[in-house]
């Protein structure tokens, strides 16, 4: 074997030398992603999203079962190998634990601060007697 003389320096550096290109790849690829190459992003955050898949269930090899939701209705539809078929179309999705509470919390304060006449006490010390709005009162106590 003439020619091939290997040394453990020489294993050392092409050991550091993948490394450092390996390395090379990661940045180059974390900044083409920061700059907007790669896979292709939505640009709305998830609340503003109006289409998305509630739930998705296979039947068998060739069939599947996609709930769909666009804004406040969802799509129930069967998907197979070059066929779908729309089961039920315009369903009302049922409230989540979360949001029905929050429904529920509201109508509870609506409806106390509705059957409440007076307002609500102020809050904090009194104001000194020079700096309340005049009631009648404080006009008797002045004439006296």
């Amino acid at each position: 074997m003439d020619g091939l003389d290997f040394n453990m320096t020489d294993y050392l550096k092409f050991i550091f030398a993948f490394i450092f290109v390996l390395a090379l790849i990661a940045l180059v690829t974390v900044a083409a992603r920061r700059m907007g190459f790669g896979l292709p992003s939505n640009p709305r955050n998830s609340a503003q999203r109006r289409l998305g898949i509630v739930e998705s269930l296979n039947i068998d090899g060739k069939r599947r079962m996609v709930l769909i939701r666009r804004d406040d209705t969802e799509h129930l539809i069967l998907l197979g190998t070059g066929t779908e078929l729309l089961i039920e179309n315009a369903i009302t999705p049922p409230e989540n634990a979360f949001s029905k509470a929050l429904n529920e919390a509201a109508r509870a304060t609506s409806t106390d601060l509705d059957k409440k006449a007076s307002p609500l006490p102020p809050q904090g010390p009194p104001l000194p007697r020079a700096l309340r709005p005049d009631s009648p009162d404080d006009n008797t106590e002045k004439d006296s």
